[in-house]
């Protein structure tokens, strides 16, 4: 071998060399600067949550209510807090629908809930939200002023949908639903603002309301008052039952307190 071609030899192996001296530096430099943010920055806590803020259209429940639930998982740095963590804890709150967690640098968390609100009472205790959704609160069956819907568990979109239908087809009587029913056979019965309790069973149940509420003006003039129940499971017309008169000579006046 020449000399020229043992010093190109050389110089190649020379260049391997420094070239994987270079590269494991380069390497052990990146794990130096991993584990200095790790401990300098991270680990050691350098840069502590200071300020927890949390909003929201709050009606059900209040923001210390929510502080006290979080607070507990915002100790730490901000590399550290968890939004995730926050997060789930602020959704196993009554009432909560949605929350929102975020880190604003360098030193607070801010926590954004959004509350259910009712629209309905549904089976077994639960509540319909605004968006349909299905909920459970303490005490949800006593909530007043909201209207019962009842049907098979997945039934909840089919009767919320007939409410609104129904209740579109009654609005120019004066009348509301008060209480809708789905049986399992699929049969339909409602329960009126004014009492009247109404059967419209399986078929047609649209049609059928249609029918009713266009001659409830002259089902009520026949008495002057609203009827005790209809039943529309017929083809060309319906029953209605009226409130029962009293004996004759029994006095109906209701004593007033003056």
């Amino acid at each position: 071998m020449s000399g020229a071609a043992r010093q190109a030899e050389r110089l190649e192996a020379y260049g391997v060399g420094v070239g994987r001296t270079i590269g494991t530096v380069l390497f052990l430099a990146a794990i130096g600067g991993v584990l200095w943010i790790w401990f300098g920055m991270v680990k050691l806590d350098r840069w502590p949550i200071r300020w927890l803020e949390v909003d929201g259209a709050f009606e059900r429940i209040s923001a210390e209510q929510v502080r006290t639930t979080v607070t507990p998982l915002v100790e730490g740095s901000f590399f550290t807090v968890d939004p995730k963590r926050i997060q789930a804890a602020a959704r196993e709150l009554p009432w909560v629908s949605h929350a929102v967690v975020q880190k604003q640098w360098p030193d607070t968390v801010t926590v954004n809930v959004s509350e259910y609100v009712p629209v309905a009472h549904w089976v077994d205790g639960q509540l319909i939200a605004t968006n349909g959704d299905t909920f459970t609160v303490p005490g949800a069956d006593g909530i007043q002023g909201l209207p019962w819907l009842e049907g098979p568990a997945d039934s909840v979109e089919r009767v919320i949908e007939a409410w609104l239908t129904f209740n579109d087809v009654l609005l120019p009587t004066g009348q509301e639903v008060r209480r809708i029913r789905l049986d399992r056979r699929g049969a339909w019965s409602l329960q009126l603002g004014g009492g009247t309790r109404v059967e419209l069973g399986r078929e047609n149940a649209l049609e059928r309301l249609r029918r009713m509420a266009a001659s409830w003006g002259q089902l009520r003039r026949l008495q002057g008052v609203d009827p005790v129940g209809v039943d529309l499971r017929y083809s060309n017309g319906f029953a209605v039952r009226w409130p029962e008169a009293p004996p004759e000579g029994e006095d109906t006046r209701v004593a007033v307190n003056r």
